[in-house]
């Protein structure tokens, strides 16, 4: 038994309560499809009666108090087309006489209208005209429709006040193609929250039994590695805990205990007896205490002093998670509609742009945070992690509930000025908890971890982000954020209390000196990846997914929910794809082609919209950009040591990662603002295709630049 057995072990029992889940999940959307399916229809219909009521109001008072006929109403078409122009579920009107005879008419009327006029004047003929008095027109107005000729027709009888006679009816047609797309709605909808329940339920199990089972699961693999090993010493630390794996853990390690002891006392039984005889008895014993001698030089018995992990230290790593995905949640959560929210805020500004006001609280969080971070990791050495997480999720708390009360452009600047110093704070203070809590042999599986919990944030949030801002508003949904920041501050505070001192092996944080900076800038070999690769990567990213995707949509008469689904499929390329990327990086393929075809594929997605555009084009152009993302990210951060190795011999590895950190992070802030200038002149679909033309560009020249070798012999001079 090792380690990866018992790893294999937790992963069968986590999927199998992943598989019940999903099942359950699965169940509960049928149904509630289903369920919504039955109730579309007429819900639409209680709005056709809604407005129809209104009309035959109209109508009433014309042909009744008035005494008109058919023959004289005038404007009746302009009326009922006005209307149908004004519901968008509506695809047309038509009033009719007792006889059925269609007399006016609004939008495009369904084939077999007229037909359908006739037969149901006909078969209501006979009906009790007396119940059709205003407050019982639903007793004979059925909200279910009828399906004439695609579109689902409503009949609103128009009768006299004297509820005597019939003198019309009005029939209000719902195209069943609008129908459909709002079951085409629910259905993304529900696949969009079965995703997320699943991503979430899987934190949530880390959360509550992940890291516990895990840390169990090593403690006893490393126990059965000693005994096979030969290594049956004891130590203080004894398994303590009510779990079964701590159970089987314990009765291990107390028969060890056992062993030790009948050790001992066979071992002072020999001795005894050697010194306690005479010469000859000894001889006789020689044989015994030679077997003695290989078992011990065989075997490992006594106590040793601990030299796993202080039980304060087990599982702490895997704590991260859980404190690290609440918050990053709640930011993502704002992702798929903050631009409309700026926008429906918007303040002119004498010389500047609407679209570049747009951009301004986008730019400002992405700057904050590229230039804080660097800062802030220092700080949060000297202060504590666990202190600096709980100070800058508070911070962000404060900034999210304000956000959702902003009531024009400058305090909303301030107020995500604040999300955005807490967003640093925490995220540099996750970072270096990671570093203090791991060594050189787990580094990886904790920056795993690190980078699994954003990721996983980003499939959960801007999706459901979308879906509340759609449903309850985006206002509301500002103050679920915060209230998840809260929550995030109490999953932070089970954090086990910060080691101040750091290992031997790491060192404080160095900021890079304006000097260092100016210097790389101005390298070769660091400003081509840089330049080329890591600036144009971010730009494309924030561009898009920030500010492009979610305004785009919405011009296109799409919902923010839709954004967010949009933001959902490139986080899933991005889980899936980016593990598999860097185990090709890593298993020695050449990094350089990796970063190449990212970028050029990422750049090659937005020419799609060249010609046309819709929402169809928006998802390829994001399925294109995943892909690019994926295949290159993992392999850039990788490329500085390869190509500038020289450069860290100089100035140090921090600095040179640090400058390259700082430049990447301040393409992040390019990107809105890039994308916002682009707008101004060629609309939309011409910055898709212009951001995409200049990523295209750059992969092309760095690959030529890199590629051709040229570049690797300077690297090895």
């Amino acid at each position: 038994m090792d380690a990866k057995y018992l790893k294999r072990i937790y992963w069968r029992i986590t999927g199998a309560v992943m598989v019940i889940i999903a099942l359950g999940l699965l169940a509960s959307s049928y149904f509630a499809g289903q369920a919504f399916e039955r109730e579309v229809i007429p819900e639409i219909g209680k709005k056709a009666v809604t407005v129809g009521a209104s009309l035959r109001n109209l109508v009433e008072r014309a042909m009744v108090d008035y005494k008109l006929g058919f023959e004289s109403l005038y404007g009746v078409d302009e009326a009922l087309t006005q209307v149908v122009s004004e519901n968008a579920e509506f695809a047309s009107i038509a009033l009719a006489d007792p006889d059925g005879q269609v007399r006016f008419k609004g939008g495009s009327l369904p084939q077999g209208m007229s037909d359908y006029a006739q037969a149901y004047a006909k078969n209501n003929a006979s009906r009790d005209e007396k119940l059709a008095t205003p407050s019982k027109l639903g007793s004979i107005t059925s909200t279910s429709g009828v399906l004439v000729g695609g579109q689902y027709v409503v009949a609103i009888p128009v009768v006299a006040k004297d509820a005597a006679t019939r003198v019309g009816t009005l029939h209000i047609g719902v195209e069943d193609k609008f129908v459909k797309k709002i079951m085409l709605e629910l259905l993304l909808d529900v696949l969009v929250i079965f995703v997320v329940a699943l991503f979430f339920t899987l934190e949530l199990l880390n959360f509550t039994a992940g890291a516990k089972l895990e840390s169990g699961l090593q403690g006893l693999s490393e126990q059965i590695d000693r005994v096979k090993q030969g290594d049956f010493s004891t130590s203080a630390d004894m398994a303590k805990g009510d779990s079964e794996i701590d159970r089987v853990l314990a009765r291990i390690q107390h028969a060890v205990k056992s062993l030790n002891e009948q050790y001992q006392d066979l071992t002072k039984a020999l001795h005894g007896r050697m010194q306690g005889s005479a010469v000859f008895e000894k001889k006789r014993l020689i044989d015994a205490v030679a077997a003695w001698d290989d078992l011990r030089k065989n075997y490992k018995f006594g106590s040793r002093h601990s030299v796993d992990t202080p039980p304060a230290e087990v599982g702490a790593l895997n704590r991260i998670r859980a404190p690290l995905f609440a918050f990053i949640l709640a930011e993502e959560l704002t992702r798929s509609f903050l631009p409309s929210y700026i926008k429906n805020l918007l303040v002119p500004i004498d010389g500047v742009s609407p679209q570049i006001i747009i951009s301004l609280p986008i730019v400002l969080f992405m700057l904050i945070v590229a230039i804080g971070q660097p800062y802030l990791g220092g700080w949060s050495e000297r202060i504590g992690r666990r202190r600096t997480m709980v100070f800058g999720a508070s911070i962000a708390a404060v900034g999210f509930a304000a956000t959702a009360f902003a009531y024009g452009l400058w305090d909303l600047l301030v107020w995500r000025s604040l999300c955005a110093i807490g967003y640093a704070m925490v995220f540099v203070a996750a970072q270096g908890y990671v570093l203090d809590h791991s060594g050189p042999k787990d580094r990886a599986k904790g920056f795993a971890l690190f980078v699994g919990a954003i990721m996983v944030a980003t499939v959960c949030g801007p999706a459901t982000g979308g879906i509340l801002a759609d449903n309850i508003g985006a206002r509301y949904t500002f103050l679920i954020a915060a209230l998840i920041c809260i929550l995030s501050v109490l999953t932070i505070k089970q954090l086990p209390v910060d080691v101040q001192k750091r290992g031997a092996n790491l060192r404080d944080t160095k900021v890079p000196t304006l000097r260092e900076i100016g210097s790389l800038c101005l390298n070769r070999r660091f400003m081509v990846l840089t330049g080329l690769a890591a600036i144009p990567a971010k730009i494309v990213l924030t561009g898009f997914c920030f500010y492009l995707v979610p305004l785009y949509i919405l011009s296109l008469g799409s919902t923010q929910a839709m954004a967010g689904r949009m933001l959902l499929v490139y986080a899933i390329i991005m889980v899936i794809l980016v593990p598999i990327a860097a185990g090709f990086s890593d298993a020695g393929a050449k990094r350089e082609r990796f970063v190449a075809l990212g970028l050029i594929v990422s750049g090659l997605g937005g020419l799609v919209l060249l010609t046309t555009g819709n929402v169809l084009l928006v998802f390829v152009v994001v399925i294109f950009l995943g892909l690019g993302q994926a295949v290159s990210i993992a392999s850039q951060g990788a490329l500085v040591e390869d190509l500038c190795g020289p450069e860290i011999a100089k100035y140090g590895r921090d600095t040179v990662y640090g400058v390259y950190r700082l430049l990447e992070r301040m393409g992040n802030a390019v990107g809105p603002l890039l994308a916002s200038v682009l707008v101004i002149y060629f609309n939309y679909q011409g910055a898709f295709v212009a951001i995409s033309a200049l990523v295209l560009f750059c992969g092309v020249l760095f690959a030529l630049a890199t590629l051709s070798g040229t570049q690797t012999k300077e690297v090895e001079a």
